[in-house]
């Protein structure tokens, strides 16, 4: 059977605004701006359309083999049930809850044989249960059962579903429910599919509830204990009141479906998209204008036939508005145009923001220079739309002219400036020596002048114009190279001459020659003089260049290293103009000749050094290198303790006086164990009985090792062993002393006694005695016993106080009135009073006498006259007060008249 079924949240529905990224629940439609983001959540959980189903979104599963109950199951809030309150369950494999937790965990009955109907007080496990169908399903041959709490308080409920189990033995599938509602106390239970399976108990099944002890069920008619099939059947009990569950009404109502366990949950929308599930959110980013519903939809499986359902949807509706700007441009960059912003779509009222104009927040905005301006706009709904608008200038050009100095040198030059067009009252501002205030100054040299010309409608600018003079001659170089070699003086510089007026004569500095070529030239700046022939004079620096002296780019830094180590030393060469030449020396000796050797020192200080040349003959260099063994570094420790009885711990510190920078310290002990410490931290170690090693390891940061041993460095004392007897022990009520004899071991220096409630209750002596109160009890006594290292031990043994039974029987009395030996009577301590019994007999074993007192005496008389003269035998029998041990006595008494 395929069917489609619909999902419901919560039915409210109203419109939300949203102007930033927030949070809404699943049925709230909203209004947002465009390009914003929200998160949509399903608040309330999936629901069934019209209450005729649940989604079970986070259910727990019950794993039960064939004919179990579960564990204790909380329901999650408390359930009345016949009149007593209830707040766990057990589940039953077979279809059925319970209530009496003393199932938990035990066999869940499967067979109906001798049960006819319910009620039945024999049948226990149904009693206190609730039954959907009770009977011989096995989840172990598929589907399985689930339970959850769904809802808030007052009004929660549990659900129990089984999903898909066959009957046993069979193919098969049933799929039903119980749920358990708070406040109301109703039960509701659903069959989607239940089938007959004639195999076990001849198919039958219960459908209803039952009391503790059995004496009560209200079960659905023919569903008592008979077969019987269900597909989408409902059934509500419904007790007299939520606080009276003495008896139930049942009725029928619509089935309502459960999918759980393996259905899938999934994001549409009215887009045709899907998205995850999410655990119930969905974030929707970058929202565009228009309206689109989002809405759930889950999907599962119940006995073979799919089953679905779709929530409320929620529509989101993007909104967006818009501005347009004008500008009025600006005159001679005065700063007095402005700018005008109109909405063209959105709600009003409206607000703007111009960024570039101070954040002004009107709509116009005068005495604005000219540029590029951005105004934001937010209508009614928080939806901001932006534009831009370009104030331009009325500009104004100032032309300029010159004339040339006519000879090098003169002062015979003019400039020119106007503004055009002309705009109001214009003046000019010259900067030249006489401050003219034309728009043209005359008798200028050479030169660059600035001319401040204004308008008094507030336009001004300064112009710059430069006034040139008749070339004079004009130096090139032809030829240039520099000097090939550093220091030497091969360098070429070559001239020409142009304008002025030819021949002309040459002069060089640093160099012979009189000609335009100088080839003997040094590094650096040579200066050739030309003269024409009218007399002028002009001059040019010419700059040479030489390749860089000798140096060392790079070269080994002085460093330390371990005593018998080698190391690389490098030097990396730079200047130079041709190939290079290294020469490694220590204290005169040639240890190496090229760029990277590796040496060995002998000594705790060795320089070496480098010379380095070239190939041309330049300059050489010369650098040096120190190589040094690091200092001696003689490893120390100091313990806080070198002996103490064990175990032992010990705190190291090391306290190594070295400049050297120290990476670890190895502690090795001879006990087997090894420490690595950081750095010269110190260390804790723990040692036992004996005597023991210390050897310590020093690793440098370069690697140099530096050891020290510290040969039975720390001892751990043994302890004394305590040991003693006591004479006697037990010892009785009446004579509580004791003698105690010392067995410890033959190393102690000290005894301590302690005797509690004793005289003496202390003692100091080896072998003491103490005497203890008269009284039934153990006493402990402690030894504590002290060695020459310190070492303390103790033994604690119990003194036994116990009762002593005695008894003083006389063997003749003369019961003749004379006041003397007139009764017999006994004496006997340490028994119970309230429990003894005395009997005397005669010689045919009659009983003359009997007393239940201890202090109770025979007079002589049986049947009120004094018995005849004889010999009788008497009995007690009496409890030891203490440990109501039995004793028994017997003996004669003499009778004599």
């Amino acid at each position: 059977m395929q069917f489609r079924m619909f999902i419901i949240g919560i039915l409210s529905f109203f419109t939300l605004t949203v102007n930033a990224q927030s949070d809404i629940c699943l049925g709230n439609d909203t209004i947002v701006c465009q390009g914003e983001s929200l998160v949509l959540e399903s608040c309330s959980g999936l629901q069934i359309p019209g209450g005729l189903g649940s989604v079970l979104t986070n259910p727990t599963s019950v794993n039960l083999s064939d004919d179990r109950w579960s564990n204790q199951i909380p329901i999650g809030f408390n359930f009345d049930f016949y009149g007593n309150t209830y707040n766990q369950v057990v589940i039953g494999s077979n279809g059925l809850i319970s209530f009496d937790l003393s199932h938990a965990s035990t066999h869940n009955a499967y067979s109906f044989a001798g049960l006819t109907s319910l009620p039945d007080a024999g049948f226990d496990d149904a009693h206190n249960a609730v039954m959907v169908a009770y009977s011989d399903i096995n989840p172990n041959s598929g589907g399985q059962i689930l339970y959850e709490t769904i809802g808030t308080a007052p009004n929660r409920s549990f659900y129990v579903v089984y999903v898909n189990i066959p009957m046993f033995n069979a193919t098969d599938c049933n799929y039903m429910s119980i749920i358990l509602h708070e406040t109301s106390n109703t039960i509701e239970m659903h069959i989607s599919n239940k089938t007959v399976n004639a195999g076990w108990n001849g198919g039958k099944a219960i459908q209803g509830i039952q009391n503790n002890d059995g004496s009560i069920a209200h079960i659905t008619p023919g569903r008592n204990v008979t077969q019987w099939t269900a597909v989408n059947d409902g059934k509500l009990f419904t007790p007299v009141s939520p606080t009276n569950t003495s008896d139930y009404r049942i009725s029928d109502v619509p089935y309502h479906l459960i999918v759980s366990g393996s259905a899938t949950f999934e994001w549409e929308n009215t887009n045709g998209q899907t998205f995850p599930y999410n655990n119930g959110f969905i974030n929707i980013n970058n929202i565009q204008q228009g309206t689109t519903g989002y809405f759930l939809t889950v999907s599962g499986a119940n006995c073979n036939s799919q089953v679905g359902a779709v929530s409320d949807t929620t529509f989101i509706t993007g909104l967006t508005s818009s501005v347009a700007a004008t500008a009025t441009d600006d005159m001679c960059s005065a700063g007095i145009g402005s700018v005008t912003a109109t909405a063209t779509s959105g709600d009003a009222p409206y607000t703007f923001n111009w960024p570039g104009l101070g954040n002004a927040t009107t709509a116009t905005v005068n005495n604005v220079s000219s540029g590029t301006y951005t105004v934001e706009m937010t209508d009614d709904n928080g939806c901001m739309s932006t534009t831009t608008v370009t104030v331009g200038d009325t500009p104004a050009n100032y032309p300029s002219s010159t004339t040339q100095v006519s000879c090098p040198g003169g002062s015979d030059g003019t400039a020119t400036v106007v503004m055009d067009p002309p705009i109001g009252n214009v003046t000019y501002q010259w900067n030249d020596p006489m401050n003219q205030t034309t728009s043209t100054a005359t008798g200028l040299q050479a030169g660059t002048y600035e001319c401040l010309v204004t308008s008094d409608v507030g336009c001004s600018n300064t112009v710059t114009v430069t006034v040139t003079e008749v070339p004079g001659m004009d130096i090139q170089v032809i030829n240039q190279n520099d000097v090939t070699c550093n220091s030497a003086n091969d360098g070429i510089v070559e001239v020409n001459v142009t304008d002025g007026n030819p021949p002309y004569s040459y002069s060089w500095t640093g160099s012979a020659s009189t000609t335009s070529l100088a080839d003997d030239l040094y590094v650096g700046t040579t200066t050739v003089t030309i003269t024409d022939d009218e007399g002028c004079v002009t001059s040019e620096d010419i700059t040479l260049g030489e390749p860089d002296p000798l140096s060392f780019s790079a070269l080994s830094q002085d460093t330390v290293i371990c005593i018998g180590d080698s190391v690389m030393l490098f030097a990396n060469a730079s200047g130079g103009s041709s190939a290079y030449n290294f020469n490694w020396e220590s204290n005169g000796n040639v240890v190496g000749n090229s760029d990277t050797i590796y040496v060995t020192p002998t000594t705790a200080f060795t320089e070496y050094c480098v010379t380095l040349t070239e190939a041309c003959g330049s300059p050489s260099v010369t650098q040096c290198v120190n190589v040094e063994y690091p200092g001696e570094v003689d490893p120390m420790i100091s313990p806080d303790t070198t002996g103490a009885c064990f175990p032992v711990e010990v705190n190291f510190d090391n306290i190594t006086n070295t400049t050297e920078t120290i990476d670890y310290t190895v502690w090795k002990y001879s006990d087997g164990d090894t420490d690595t410490i950081g750095s010269l931290n110190s260390t804790t170690h723990t040692f036992y009985k004996g005597l023991y090693d210390v050897d310590v390891k020093l690793v440098s940061d370069r690697g140099c090792e530096y050891e020290k041993s510290y040969p039975d460095l720390i001892e751990g004392y043994p302890y004394p062993k305590p040991s003693f007897y006591i004479n006697p022990n037990p010892v009785t009520l009446y004579e509580p002393f004791v003698d105690v004899f010392s067995q410890s071991s033959n190393d102690i220096v000290s005894y301590k006694w302690y005797a509690e409630g004793a005289k003496p209750d202390f003692s100091t002596l080896k072998d003491p005695s103490f005497e203890y109160p008269e009284e039934i009890k153990n006493h402990p006594l402690l030894l504590v016993v002290e060695n020459s290292f310190g070492c303390v031990d103790s033994l604690t043994r119990l003194v036994r106080v116990e009762n002593e039974v005695t008894l003083f029987a006389p063997n003749t009395f003369t019961p003749d009135a004379n006041g003397q030996n007139d009764k017999w009577k006994v004496t006997i301590l340490g028994v119970d009073v309230y429990n003894f019994k005395l009997e005397v007999f005669n010689r045919w074993g009659e009983k003359v006498f009997e007393s239940h007192d201890p202090e109770g005496a025979w007079d002589g008389s049986y049947n009120n006259k004094i018995a005849p003269e004889g010999t009788y035998v008497w009995k007690i029998r009496a409890l030891d007060f203490d440990t109501d041990q039995v004793y028994m006595f017997n003996g004669y008494v003499n009778l004599l008249k």
